[in-house]
């Protein structure tokens, strides 16, 4: 008899725990519905290329380096213009007009070569059941970003109710991700920016993982070399995660050591520290296999995108420490311009919140926690993550992208939104704040005005 009345709580805990991940993938899903249709223009952040790699992808399986951007592509971009830059539709909207070359940036030659064919196969099967309907491929792509946020929002859900945050909270803090700028601009156009938020909470909910169960070494590694085949830039994401589990595996060697020395070999006979270490070699290891695969399917050289960037220097790879902690959460930028009140509300909370939360948690967290843990490799990932990518890029491609785009740290925002959470006490209050403004950044979203 004693059971009875706590049965009735344990059933309401349990769809409460069952009613938010479906909520999430909802409005993950609305992100998507609602921004979709009102995007008359391409995306200036490179949708015209990520365009023509979707339209080849069944049929040429990768774009090779030096080839020419196909004419569906093209005639996308004379069709429907390019937002913020030329957003009026122009005669290269005639599939004559769009033959010709010198009418097209870098003389109608493709730039996305750099990319695996990973993101885009997975978008053209996921946007396939749209275009049995009618649905253009383009906006069909576009709709299938919101199916990358929704795995983002569940991701994140389950790796913050890991670290043991309620479900009322962990709901709030992933409308966060979902409302944010960068889901507006990678995950309504079609982007490879649209892997960086499940990249993030990929590699947080494994870590996780790995941390509270002492296993999923390999769940762990193939992860790590599916988001970087997925973008390069999303290794942040990975260093963030490798970086967190050496930290945790690093402490109870250190403290149990019984010689100087003695603790690094027991640090790496640690499965979250050896997790780590397999992940970060598996995710450089998929990377040099795509770039030895993609040399030897080239076809010409790659074009020339503009003047130079100044020779990569300590300089250059001091000023970019660090731009990823806050300027991640602004999407491209352009908040001022073109998003308005809706926009700077959402990076007003986001990017705050972001910078507060790690910076925060580093600070009050006692050492040794996960807490501190989490934090201090979010902190270490958002200031190193710049650079290195510099210099990983420098490597590989013999160029190297000036300015840096914060956007290249996206992946690294579910780390920090997830300081911001646990940063805030775990009473009614403070936790009923973090799910207000979850929601409100989510009803921003939703309004912000078309592009």
């Amino acid at each position: 008899m004693s059971s009875a009345p706590l049965a009735a709580p344990r059933r309401r805990v349990s769809r409460r725990a069952l009613l938010a991940p479906v909520l999430l993938v909802i409005a993950s899903l609305l992100v998507g519905i609602v921004h979709v249709p009102q995007h008359k223009t391409l995306s200036p952040i490179d949708e015209y290329q990520y365009i023509d790699y979707l339209a080849k992808v069944p049929t040429q399986g990768v774009v090779h380096r030096g080839e020419e951007a196909g004419l569906y592509a093209r005639t996308q971009l004379g069709c429907r213009g390019l937002r913020l830059l030329a957003p009026t539709p122009d005669d290269r909207c005639s599939r004559t007009v769009a033959e010709n070359d010198k009418r097209f940036p870098i003389d109608g030659k493709t730039s996305a070569d750099i990319y695996s064919p990973a993101y885009f196969a997975i978008t053209w099967v996921l946007a396939q059941p749209l275009t049995w309907f009618g649905v253009d491929l383009t906006d069909a792509g576009r709709f299938a970003g919101a199916l990358w946020l929704a795995a983002a929002a569940l991701l994140m859900f389950y790796a913050l109710r890991r670290l043991r945050l309620p479900t009322p909270a962990a709901f709030g803090a992933t409308l966060l991700i979902v409302g944010s700028l960068p889901a507006y601009w990678s995950n309504t156009y079609v982007s490879t920016d649209a892997t960086a938020l499940p990249a993030g909470a990929l590699m947080l909910f494994l870590a996780t993982l790995v941390d509270l169960r002492g296993r999923g070494i390999a769940w762990f590694a193939a992860g790590a070399a599916f988001v970087t085949l997925l973008k390069v830039q999303n290794l942040a994401a990975v260093a963030a995660a490798a970086i967190f589990l050496i930290i945790r595996a690093a402490i109870p060697a250190y403290r149990a050591r019984t010689g100087r020395w003695a603790w690094i070999g027991a640090l790496f006979r640690d499965r979250r520290a050896l997790s780590a270490v397999i992940g970060v070699v598996a995710a450089f290891a998929i990377q040099l296999v795509w770039l030895a695969f993609r040399s030897a399917v080239a076809v010409g050289p790659a074009p020339e995108l503009g003047a130079p960037p100044p020779p990569l220097g300590i300089t250059q790879l001091i000023s970019q420490a660090g731009s990823f902690l806050g300027g991640a959460a602004a999407g491209v930028g352009d908040t001022g311009t073109v998003m308005r009140a809706p926009g700077l509300i959402i990076q007003l909370i986001t990017t705050w919140l972001a910078i507060a939360g790690v910076l925060g948690l580093v600070i009050v967290s006692r050492w040794g926690r996960r807490k501190a843990a989490l934090a201090l490799a979010t902190f270490i990932a958002v200031v190193v993550s710049a650079p290195v990518l510099t210099v990983v890029t420098q490597l590989s491609l013999g160029t190297y992208p000036f300015p840096l785009p914060s956007r290249y740290g996206i992946s690294l925002l579910p780390f920090s939104l997830a300081c911001a959470a646990l940063l805030f006490p775990k009473r009614r209050v403070p936790l009923g704040i973090l799910t207000g403004l979850g929601v409100v950044v989510y009803v921003a979203s939703l309004v912000v005005p078309a592009g």
